[in-house]
């Protein structure tokens, strides 16, 4: 019986090992998954900051070509091509501020929501301008006469008593 016993023993302990070995190369293997993942998040942030720089640079540079200062020729379709990029994103802009009915600031050009009485990106007052495209009122005003005018015949007049509902 004592021979079953350390039989068992040399088992158990041997399955011990085993899961201490186990244990170990799972901890191992998960400190490199964070190392990995950490590394990467490192990388990452990295070349957010790079994209960064490059902006900035191409930004002062494009700066200094629409103040007139020499620039590269090489670099000169490049900015044409970002001013046509700029008026196309200005006009989906507005498009969308129509739809908003939003104010646009004649000031700074930042769009303002419709009850604004200053903008929200410079202070300055903002005056809403009247819109010519709707005649709304000229034509109630027009269809309002007309009625007036035609007080006489009372032939094409028909009045609607509604139901009260029950």
């Amino acid at each position: 019986m004592d021979e079953f016993f350390d039989k068992l023993k040399d088992g158990a302990n041997k399955a011990k090992d085993n899961a201490e070995r186990l244990a170990k190369e799972v901890a191992k293997r998960t400190q490199n998954a964070i190392t990995h993942t950490k590394l990467t998040i490192a990388a990452n942030e990295l070349q957010n900051k790079i994209k960064d720089a490059y902006a900035e640079i191409g930004k002062t540079v494009y700066e200094k070509y629409l103040e007139g200062t020499m620039v590269d020729e090489d670099l000169t379709s490049s900015f044409e091509q970002l001013d046509k990029l700029m008026d196309e994103s200005a006009v989906i802009h507005e498009k969308i501020a129509e739809l908003k009915n939003s104010l646009k600031c004649s000031e700074c050009g930042a769009y303002n929501p419709t009850d604004a009485d200053y903008c929200i990106k410079c202070g300055s007052h903002l005056v809403a301008e009247a819109d010519d495209s709707d005649d709304s009122d000229y034509e109630i005003d027009e269809a309002f006469a007309e009625a007036e005018a035609d007080e006489d015949d009372d032939e094409d007049i028909i009045i609607i008593n509604p139901k009260k509902p029950e």
